[in-house]
């Protein structure tokens, strides 16, 4: 169960919409004219998208050994 006050003392969005516009940006980019993508690659540019979108490139880089400028 969510402790829905505790998420909104930290500032975090807990409706669905948020998470709805994100889901929709994010398919947008696998279904433009002329994209084709298999399930593997497309699985791995969502979640590319996902650590861009959601400000957590560096962190997610720095973690793996790797310094971005």
């Amino acid at each position: 169960m969510m402790d829905y006050l505790a998420c909104r003392a930290k500032g975090w969005d807990i409706g669905s919409g948020p998470t709805e516009a994100q889901c929709k940006t994010m398919t947008a980019r696998l279904k433009g004219s002329g994209m084709r993508w298999d399930p593997a690659n497309g699985e791995a540019m969502l979640a590319l998208s996902a650590l861009a979108d959601s400000g957590e490139w560096s962190p997610y880089w720095r973690g793996q050994g790797i310094q971005w400028n």
